[in-house]
């Protein structure tokens, strides 16, 4: 486990070298900044590797803090990069597009989310995507499927919520389950709506992903942030009561009156979170929302260029 510095209020990301056949294969990769280069560097150094030895890099999933300079540690020495195929057709999409700001603009105003939160949003996802070096995706990783790296081997195991392209990596010979951002052993990952996926359900994929690893026969979790920990099931539960609760607080917000996302992610969260605090708050109230409207127990309008959710 190599832990490498961030820029943000986690500070730190934990990627992972398996020294293999004198190469190293490298779980994620850390962002784009000197700091991280540096200390990737260092790392492998004290264990006699260089980042010249990294031969395969595999990815938890397409946020920049997983995969920042998988595109510089290739040019360097060439590494061949797997990740899911929704990512993969993510990144396809965006190279041929590239972001679409009206479309996210249109999704969040819905949402009841400010203008001047939105323009610090759009610019923030810009500088994301800017600082992530491009690389070549040589393999999509198979749900479900089975890699070998030296003598070791894994299975690739979908977990759509926190991104509907996320994959964890369980080593069943060792029990030892790398969860990228599925499940951290402090805070649960936010939950994030697809603007061009209406039909993506985040909270419903999150919790069936759940379900996904819970019974595996896992010793120790190794998160992308805080400390490595035993006890997989306890841990799921924990997750599965704090949606529970969360969901609970968001219906009786709306049981208060008539609300926008936006304002509902207010009574959630409160008035004193800063910009981008504020479009993860919206995020996490959405995925509860949407969850709601599916069981019927509220019902969403139109009013001017907002969605209104009230009491069904």
């Amino acid at each position: 486990m190599i832990t490498l510095p961030m820029p943000f209020r986690l500070k730190h990301v934990h990627v992972f070298a398996l020294v293999h056949d004198g190469s190293v294969a490298l779980f994620d990769t850390g962002m784009n900044t000197p700091e991280t280069f540096s200390t990737l560097d260092e790392s492998l150094k004290s264990i006699g590797k260089t980042i010249r030895d990294i031969d395969r890099i595999f990815i938890t999933h397409f946020h920049t803090d997983h995969c920042g300079i998988a595109g510089r540690i290739q040019e360097i020495s060439g590494a061949l990069v797997a990740m899911s195929e929704v990512d993969v057709q993510r990144i396809y999409n965006d190279q041929k597009k590239g972001l679409d700001f009206d479309q996210i603009k249109i999704f969040y105003r819905e949402q009841g989310l400010r203008e001047k939160i939105m323009d610090a949003l759009l610019e923030l996802l810009s500088s994301f995507r800017k600082a992530t070096i491009p690389f070549k995706v040589d393999t999509s990783l198979e749900d479900h499927g089975s890699q070998k790296v030296g003598d070791r081997e894994f299975e690739v195991i979908p977990v759509p919520g926190h991104t509907s392209g996320q994959v964890c990596f369980f080593f069943r010979g060792e029990g030892i389950l790398l969860s990228g951002d599925h499940i951290l052993p402090d805070i649960t990952p936010n939950l994030s709506p697809d603007p061009y996926n209406p039909g993506f359900r985040p909270l419903k994929s999150f919790l069936d992903s759940l379900g996904e690893v819970e019974d595996l026969p896992v010793v120790k979790v190794y998160p992308a942030h805080g400390d490595p920990f035993p006890n997989l099931k306890a841990r799921v539960e924990e997750i599965r009561e704090h949606h529970r609760e969360r969901k609970g607080l968001v219906f009786e917000s709306v049981k208060g009156g008539p609300k926008t996302t936006f304002q509902v992610s207010l009574d959630i969260f409160g008035r004193d979170l800063p910009e981008f605090d504020q479009f993860l708050a919206v995020n996490e109230t959405y995925a509860h929302l949407i969850e709601l409207l599916e069981e019927g127990l509220i019902k969403q309008k139109m009013s001017g260029h907002h969605l209104i959710h009230s009491v069904a």
